[in-house]
């Protein structure tokens, strides 16, 4: 676990500890001068806390709904209901969310020796425009992060902890703050960025950094193992079915 109080780390850009995940376009290339660009993740791309839990609930009651149709009506009727109605959901959730943050990655930032310039949809706090934020401006920025025990790659290995950025916080000298957003943009990449250009970088341990986007991501697996094993459960149903129509 790291230091709970804000600290300094020095750290090195061939640390795989701390820079494994660090991959972007011009890494092997970065010089002084360098102005590079990053783009989102839209595989987790999310839409707000609540939009995300109705979705999930929307998810879970398909796949509880099963249960029931099972038992009242055919089992390729019920296979083709529940398929359906999931169907629907997951294309509304796609379509409200390329309607927020467009198809595919997108531009959400880029670092320079001298300023960032930052997307809108890449603030926690969306704004009505990106932001331009020069070096000289910003008193520092604060990254939270969690040590966590990975599990062994090989046997007899020990378990080691490695680090996980959880928040990013950009404090400028008026007094403002900006928090960029880990489900938008790859953390390790803006901080491998910010220390090849010396930005004024602070460090803080935490138990729970990050714990919104951990509870969506959470939600998103529960909701799609329970449609997926009820969907299943349905097709296996099909097979005797099948089998009883042929004879």
């Amino acid at each position: 676990m790291g230091s709970m109080a804000k600290h300094s780390l020095e750290l090195d850009l061939n640390d795989k500890k701390w820079f494994r995940y660090a991959a972007f376009k011009g890494k092997s290339s970065l010089t002084e001068d360098s102005l590079t660009e990053l783009e989102s993740l839209p595989g987790l791309a999310t839409l707000s806390g609540w939009s995300e839990v109705i979705f999930a609930l929307m998810v879970s009651a398909i796949s509880l709904s099963s249960f029931y149709l099972e038992d009242v009506v055919k089992p390729w009727l019920a296979f083709l209901i529940c398929l359906t109605s999931f169907l629907l959901v997951f294309i509304t959730k796609r379509v409200m969310t390329y309607k927020k943050y467009g198809f595919g990655s997108k531009w959400a930032m880029s670092i320079s020796k001298d300023e960032l310039k930052v997307d809108k949809l890449t603030f926690k706090k969306h704004q009505n425009r990106p932001i331009t934020i020069a070096k000289n401006e910003i008193a520092e920025v604060l990254f939270h992060y969690t040590m966590d025990l990975k599990r062994k790659r090989k046997f007899g290995e020990p378990r080691v902890r490695l680090p996980t950025l959880q928040v990013c916080e950009i404090y400028l000298k008026n007094g403002d703050t900006h928090e960029i957003d880990g489900m938008r943009v790859g953390l390790f990449n803006v901080l491998y960025l910010m220390v090849f250009h010396g930005y004024p970088l602070s460090f803080k341990g935490t138990f729970a950094g990050g714990a919104g986007n951990v509870l969506i991501l959470l939600l998103r697996m529960f909701a799609l193992t329970a449609i997926a094993s009820a969907l299943s459960m349905l097709f296996i149903n099909l097979k005797p079915c099948a089998v009883i129509a042929c004879s």
